[in-house]
């Protein structure tokens, strides 16, 4: 198995009703038709926010550990993002002898020594922060002294260097470019025989969503627009597989980073049945559509809905290349390896439980089997929302319950040993930060 190509595709804020194989209303023909060809989740978790999301994804770690909690804020003074210690997916493939590659949007770090060229990718092509700052310098307030955001490029053991500006006037391009790069990437590592580790994060869907010419007549919804453009670049490196021949030997996972969002009274896609969006603790908040298929090893045409959280994509792909022993051992590693359950050799994982921290730092509420306890919940299912932190521990069955309407704490006190439940893996996460301490965030770390 060792030597089989890698790509991760992610979305920006595509919900887990987002795709028409999810039972979104935007068809998506080719994501749909790659969700046939392997697995996919319906209970697949993320992180609170880009960041955290990205960070779980390239370190198999809880963001807690790593200061990658949340976003920084704009003008916020430090460095942030993945300490330059941090051991990444990048880093794991590179030191297996993978050619690697990050084209797309990166939001773990900007500074010399945190971006994607230090943190085991040979080449990148990119922004640093989020979408939103293609917007910045169109404001007449925007001030004049002000550098105008970029988009950059780099490789491994060079400066970083400024590609183009990133305004109005590129940010529709931005996904084509991340296609048209991948496709170089996977032909070129392809006619030389040697593996390849892709990373494509993906600007669309997050605002400013600008129609790209060739799909701006489809609808006058940009999100429509948007998603169909999203659809067809996914089915762009698709065929570049084909093309190039490796199609049989890589393993393709697709997944968003946030649930859909609320913006301007707006709704940016579906949650499909669960409560909340993008910024809650709610349930609509933590799902997110995902898929992985790997011809002749991975069966075709599986659903399942076990737990799966982000940090696992490590742990799990690293198993399936036959990488596993690279895997750190030096500091706590949250990530399961669900390999069994994407082979076909078992139908459950060995996951019963997820912890979301929030943006603040702390536990937002934890996932047991099919009851979800809220600690703090963010109110008004906004991501600008206020926290409220109830007296006791709100309960909810989600199995019978997906809206989460009905307190069990007030209904059923006969299910208070749930939060008992719930509780179990705070307290091992408290344990194992006693002996390894969470990293503060933009800390210059070196190790335990």
């Amino acid at each position: 198995m060792a030597g089989s190509n890698v790509v991760v595709m992610l979305a920006d804020n595509v919900g887990v009703g987002g795709l028409s194989c999810y039972g979104g209303t935007v068809p998506t023909p080719r994501l749909d038709r790659l969700a046939t060809e392997g697995v996919r989740f319906t209970n697949h978790n993320t992180e609170s926010q880009c960041t955290p999301t990205r960070s779980a994804l390239m370190t198999g770690r809880m963001p807690i550990r790593s200061g990658t909690f949340r976003v920084p804020l704009p003008g916020e003074p430090g460095d942030y993002g993945l300490a330059p210690w941090e051991y990444t997916a990048a880093e794991l493939f590179s030191d297996a002898g993978y050619a690697t590659a990050c084209f797309g949007k990166w939001h773990l770090g900007n500074a010399e020594g945190r971006l994607p060229t230090d943190q085991g990718f040979d080449e990148w092509w990119g922004i640093t922060e989020s979408s939103d700052e293609a917007s910045y310098s169109a404001h007449p307030m925007y001030p004049d002294d002000w550098e105008v955001p970029k988009i950059h490029e780099g490789r491994k053991g060079e400066p970083q260097r400024t590609a183009a500006d990133f305004n109005l006037a590129t940010r529709p391009f931005m996904d084509e470019g991340i296609a048209d790069r991948s496709i170089d990437f996977i032909e070129r590592n392809a006619a030389a025989g040697t593996p390849f580790f892709l990373y494509a994060p993906f600007t669309n869907v997050h605002p400013p969503m600008l129609a790209h010419p060739d799909f701006a007549d489809i609808s006058p919804a940009e999100y429509v627009a948007n998603m169909a453009e999203l659809d067809f670049r996914a089915g762009q490196i698709l065929d570049a597989l084909e093309e190039a021949g490796v199609a049989d030997d890589t393993i393709v996972v697709w997944l968003s980073d946030n649930a859909a969002a609320l913006l301007d009274g707006q709704v940016f896609g579906s949650n499909g049945p669960w409560r909340g969006m993008f910024g809650g603790s709610w349930e609509g908040s933590m799902r997110s559509p995902a898929m992985i298929r790997w011809p002749g090893h991975i069966p075709a045409g599986i659903v399942t809905d076990e737990i799966v959280a982000t940090y696992d994509w490590l742990p799990t792909l690293a198993a399936l290349v036959g990488e596993d022993d690279r895997m750190p051992t030096d500091r706590p590693i949250d990530g399961i390896n669900h390999s069994a359950l994407l082979l076909g050799n078992t139908d459950t994982s060995t996951r019963d439980s997820f912890v979301f921290i929030g943006t603040d730092g702390e536990p937002w509420s934890v996932k047991w089997k099919s009851f979800k306890v809220h600690f703090q919940i963010a109110v008004n299912d906004k991501w600008t929302s206020p926290l409220v932190k109830p007296q006791i521990p709100a309960v909810y069955d989600l199995a019978a319950d997906p809206t989460e309407s009905v307190n069990l704490m007030e209904s059923e006190l006969t299910l208070s040993w749930v939060v008992r439940a719930a509780m179990g893996p705070l307290v091992e996460l408290a344990q194992s930060t006693r002996d390894y301490p969470h990293i503060p965030p933009g800390a210059d770390f070196n190790g335990y």
